[in-house]
């Protein structure tokens, strides 16, 4: 039988994540000032967001892993005799690591095969993709019939988020300055999510951060009616729960009857764009283990 592993990378909340799994994960870096941090490993969640709390007018920046780190990470997995590798990626809209890895499969054609799943997605839906892949390994099913799974939870899911502070999506290219500028003056909140495209867009504007918690539990529990009972639904949150956090929680467990949720820090790679104090959720709908 051949031998497969799931990798990640480390924007998929995995380095977080409290249970067991067997999954590699590739991480990426993080730039502040002159020195580069290693995602997860070097800096964590809470660690970059303290550091975005004290210098709220500085930026980190993110890039992917060089490709010598990424040919020495897929040369250490083949010395470990695995001969199949499906790599779980963060959207190729929102990165540059998937064209990197696309470069690193030619390097080892012949000797490790890499298949390429692109979620889509960012943050913990890459991770609940990754661990499903494992799932199915774990249960002996085909390379194909894995990807066909993850296709279907591709299809059905979404992620959500309200940011706090906009100066990092300006600086970071992802709202442009005019927008930014008018947004702050107006004390607009956006609310965030990845299109079925793969991209990061403003769905929603809102005139405060309580009001954009409120808006996106009505947004939750409409999605909780697509599938009723097949639903996994989780929240997300930069560096530690903080006090935006704790409201959104409360306003998920009034509104929508859900308690106790499973709940990860946003990688420090996404969390650099989205800035400290964001919470959000995700739900998988029509999910059925």
């Amino acid at each position: 039988m051949t031998k497969k592993l799931v990798v990640a990378m480390s924007t998929a909340c995995l380095d977080y994540y409290p249970y067991y799994h067997e999954i590699y994960i590739l991480p990426l870096n993080i730039k502040i000032g002159k020195e580069t941090y290693i995602d997860g490993k070097t800096i964590t969640a809470e660690q970059l967001e303290d550091w975005m709390l004290k210098h709220p007018n500085e930026l980190a920046r993110t890039s992917p892993p060089n490709p010598n780190t990424i040919a020495k990470f897929f040369a250490k997995v083949m010395d470990e005799g695995y001969e199949e590798v499906l790599f779980i990626s963060m959207s190729s809209e929102l990165s540059k690591t998937v064209l990197a890895i696309k470069e690193a499969i030619q390097l080892f054609a012949g000797r490790l095969k890499i298949h390429v799943f692109d979620t889509k997605s960012c943050s913990f839906p890459e991770g609940f993709m990754a661990l499903e892949a494992e799932r199915c390994f774990q249960k002996g099913m085909t390379m194909e019939n894995t990807l066909a799974r993850l296709r279907h939870l591709r299809r059905n899911n979404t992620l959500m988020f309200a940011v706090n502070e906009l100066n990092y999506l300006v600086g970071n290219g992802r709202l442009s300055a005019t927008a930014g500028f008018v947004a702050n003056a107006l004390n607009i909140k956006p609310i965030i999510t990845i299109n079925s495209e793969g991209q990061a867009v403003v769905t929603e504007k809102i005139m405060s951060f309580k009001r954009a918690m409120y808006n996106m539990t009505t947004q939750l529990k409409g999605y909780m009616k697509k599938t009723p009972g097949k639903n996994y639904v989780y929240l997300l949150y930069t560096g530690k729960p903080r006090e935006w956090f704790h409201e959104f929680e409360q306003l998920v467990e009034e509104r929508c009857g859900l308690k106790d949720l499973p709940a990860f820090p946003i990688s420090p790679v996404v969390s650099a764009h989205s800035g400290p104090n964001s919470v959000g959720f995700g739900i998988f709908w029509d999910y059925d283990r």
